[in-house]
């Protein structure tokens, strides 16, 4: 296995690099706060272009067939294999339990049967259980994967297991039937749970004062759901895309889907950065940070079988297939332990592919421009302190350090700190995957 990452540099004369990032830059190799992980900023990559092989044309992406389960299975054993350093999936998860619990006051141990883990997935285009239509969305294949993972391996009971996305936002977001009925089938004592209840979907029910932000001004709502509440553990399962508004929507924003109101200040500089200045107080920092939300989170995952320029519609095969990758789909796979390591290394991959292009959806009211310091909520989450507000602190409660920040080097190495030997920094590893 190999470790591998860079930023923004190359040349022109590197063909299997996008032209599209030729004009940005970030600051290469200044690694900021408290590295996280078993081993310390390790963010696991595996790429298998077999495992997407929808055509572009026919059907649906996540239609049965356009993503190999057996190769995403795969991927998903190895990426937690090389993020513990362990040589069995059930070796492994009981090194990410444990690790979890041993820093959290809970002792040296392992999970315990009966405790709740809520998966947070991303349905953000998602408002009818009738949906079928081609926008990017969590997929049946990855979450059939992931519950596999946890009950074959990881020894959680299926009743245990509860998925969700509680938004209100714009409209009130709903499990769709494409993605509930194939699942359910194979695990039918998970739990569900969204803003608009169905059958064999729980509506969310929200529970008041269950989180706080460091600048009191903030609006996007105090309640969090009660799955979320009565859960031990909180997995974290994002898609690798740009956004419109915000630059990227990874991990730190896929919790939007946790809270009822984000569409209130979805323009604003608190939350988008996009119209603001390095060292402003970013709101996504408090969600990471939340003792009832991000500080439960055991594993963060990002999806990018089909990464996407934007957050809106579906992959392009125009646009989406991926210059970085011979004009293939990202077909890739993202894991970590370290929040903020996870976002930055998936932040250096969109904007090597997409550059200026980067979030922009075509849409009139959304000009090109999102990706300009979309990365300061990720420097705002390594220090733990903010300029203005002093520590972050929701809840009441300082955050610290909630993981170490930095960019790679160039497009074509993609090389971090750990990866050139130094003992600070993200550490970028590549999985090989076997012939």
């Amino acid at each position: 296995m190999k470790h591998i990452f860079p930023a923004l540099l190359f040349a022109l004369s590197m063909p299997h690099v996008s032209v599209r990032a030729q004009e940005l830059h970030f600051e290469p190799n200044r690694p900021q706060g408290e590295a996280k992980g078993i081993f310390p900023g390790r963010v696991t990559w595996i790429r298998d272009a077999e495992a997407a092989c929808w055509n572009g044309h026919d059907g649906h992406w996540w239609d049965e067939g356009n993503i190999d389960p057996k190769r995403l299975d795969a991927m998903y054993s190895s990426s937690v294999c090389a993020l513990t350093g362990k040589k069995s999936p059930k070796k492994a998860w009981k090194s990410i339990f444990k690790y979890y619990n041993s820093h959290n006051g809970r002792g040296n141990r392992g999970y315990k049967k009966g405790e709740r883990i809520a998966i947070k997935i991303n349905l953000n285009n998602t408002y009818e259980t009738g949906d079928r239509d081609n926008d990017i969305d969590q997929s049946p294949q990855a979450t059939i994967a992931l519950l596999h993972q946890l009950t074959a391996h990881a020894g959680v009971p299926q009743e245990c297991i509860t998925v969700y996305d509680a938004s209100v936002g714009w409209r009130k977001r709903a499990i769709p039937d494409r993605l509930y009925e194939p699942v359910h089938r194979l695990f039918p004592k998970v739990r569900w749970t969204s803003a608009t209840a169905s059958p064999g979907v729980e509506g969310v029910e929200w529970i008041k004062d269950a989180i706080t932000y460091t600048d009191p001004s903030v609006s996007l709502g105090t309640v969090l759901p009660s799955v979320v509440m009565e859960a031990s553990y909180l997995i974290n399962v994002a898609l690798l895309k740009g956004h419109e508004i915000s630059g990227v929507t990874l991990c730190a924003k896929n919790h939007f889907g946790s809270i009822p109101f984000p569409g209130r200040m979805h323009g604003s500089h608190t939350v988008s950065q996009m119209k603001g200045r390095e060292g402003d107080y970013s709101a996504y920092v408090d969600l990471m940070g939340c003792p009832n939300l991000g500080r439960k989170t055991l594993l963060y995952i990002v999806d990018g079988l089909y990464g996407m320029q934007t957050n809106v519609g579906g992959p392009r095969p125009d646009r989406d297939r991926w210059k970085m990758f011979g004009n293939e789909w990202s077909a890739s796979y993202f894991m970590s332990l370290d929040p903020v390591a996870i976002e930055c290394v998936c932040t250096d991959f969109l904007f090597a592919e997409f550059g200026k292009e980067l979030g922009f959806s075509g849409a009139p009211q959304f000009k090109k421009g999102s990706s300009q310091n979309c990365d300061n909520y990720q420097k705002e989450a390594a220090k733990g302190h903010n300029g203005r507000f002093g520590d972050y602190r929701p809840n009441g409660i300082k955050t610290g350090s909630l993981g170490v920040f930095e960019h790679w080097n160039n497009a074509k190495d993609k090389q971090y700190s750990r990866n050139m030997g130094k003992n600070t920094g993200i550490e970028l590893y590549e999985i090989k995957r076997k012939p």
